[in-house]
This record gives structure tokens, sequence and C-alpha cells, in this order.
């Protein structure tokens, strides 16, 4: 590998990632390619690329977003490249210090005309409108906002309570709640009430749904330990 690359293409899709390459190396700039694994992170900061075009989603490895930052703080400028088009998760990678983003869908030659217009820009630069960047970081802050009022509901829930929400998510009775734990029905019977009070919902089913619906069992401090996918980190 180079000593320091122009681009590095971080992307679990290799055609796209090598056509890429081989594009950008067509135009006289230095470009390699890595995979998502377990391990990236150390490899591309060892490597500082000046420009690192990183794919939102790896796959299996994941979200990247959780690259940007010790990227950036390393000299590396990072512009996001997505086929999805959730405005916020593409905040969250500005907010982390993203350039400017990429939609696969607007055609390779769009991408490869961005590409190299980031790394013209450098990793003090911009490769997004002004105006475009402060609306997503409003939309950001809007949503987490609501996210917020959502889930404050479940911030009451006592630890017995929230251990209940998710025994009764992954099927469980109360009388197999009551088995499990080795207490008796009523207890549990107690500690649904409290769930449905809390969340006034009107049945162990609404309980869950609204749980689903808001996004409670993905937050990591609801999921308990092991809770997050793998790591590229």
């Amino acid at each position: 590998m180079l000593s320091r690359p122009d681009i590095v293409v971080v992307d679990d899709h290799v055609l796209i990632a090598e056509t890429l390459q081989a594009a950008l190396t067509a135009q006289g700039i230095s470009a390699v390619t890595m995979a998502p694994a377990p391990g990236l992170l150390p490899e591309l900061l060892q490597s500082r690329p000046r420009l690192v075009l990183l794919d939102l989603d790896l796959g299996s490895a994941g979200s990247s977003i959780g690259l940007i930052k010790p990227l950036v703080a390393n000299g590396s400028a990072v512009l996001l490249v997505t086929g999805v088009s959730e405005r916020t998760r593409i905040a969250e990678a500005l907010e982390q210090g993203a350039i400017g983003y990429q939609c696969k869908g607007d055609g390779f030659h769009a991408l490869l005309e961005r590409s190299c217009a980031a790394l013209a820009a450098g990793p003090t630069g911009s490769a997004l409108d002004p105006a475009e960047r402060t609306a997503l970081l409003v939309e950001l802050a809007a949503h987490r906002a609501a996210q917020r009022r959502t889930l404050r509901p479940f911030e009451e829930l006592t630890e017995r309570e929230s251990e209940t929400l998710r025994a009764l998510a992954r099927g469980g009775s109360v009388r197999d709640i009551a088995a499990d734990w080795v207490v008796s029905e009523a207890t549990v019977r107690t500690h649904v009430r409290g769930v449905l009070t809390k969340l006034n919902a009107s049945s162990q089913l609404a309980a869950v749904a609204a749980a689903i619906s808001s996004g409670w069992f993905s937050n990591r401090r609801s999921a308990g330990p092991g809770a997050g996918g793998a790591s590229v980190i």
C-alpha cells in the first residue's frame, strides 16, 4: 500500500469499490480499497489517506458512522457515500465531521465528480452546500427532541418493569415469566400493571407495540449486555 494514498474507498460492494478505484487511478489519483472488516479503523488511521470515501452501511459490519470522528481527527477528510435516503443518518455523519455526502442513486459519474471535488476541498473544506448542511442538522436536532419525548415514559419504568416488558415482547406469558423468575404470578401482574400505567397502554400487546415503534428495544440502555452488531473498529 502507498505510504499515504490520496483516497481510500471503503464499501462492502466490491464491484463498486474497485470500479471507483480504477476510475480515480485513471485520473492520476492514488486510490486503494479497503474491505469493511474487524481492524479497519486502525488500518485507515495508519495509512492516513487524504480522503476516505465511506459507505454509510457496511453490510454485516454495520454502520460506518463511528469511524468518522477518529478519521477526521487523524487528518483525513471523509465523504459519505450512501444508497439510503434517511436524512437523520446522513446528518449524524455530518455531525461527526464528514465534509459531505453523495447518493449512489445519482449515478457513477456524479460519484466520481464529487470524489474529485472532495479531494480538492481537503479535510477543512466542504463538499456540501452550507444551507443544506444547516437544514440537515436542524432536522437531526428536531428528530432527537421528538425521540426524547417518545422515550420519556419508558424512563419511568423500574428495572423490573423494563425486564417484564422485554419478556412480554419475547412472547412470555405472566405464568412463563413467574416460573422463569421464581416469583408469584401476582408479582408479575403487578409489574405488568406498572408497565401499562406508565406507558398509558391498554394491553400488554399495546405496550410491546409502543416499545417497538418508539425504538426503545434498539436503545442500547434497554437492550442489555451484548447489544449492538459487528464492529469494524
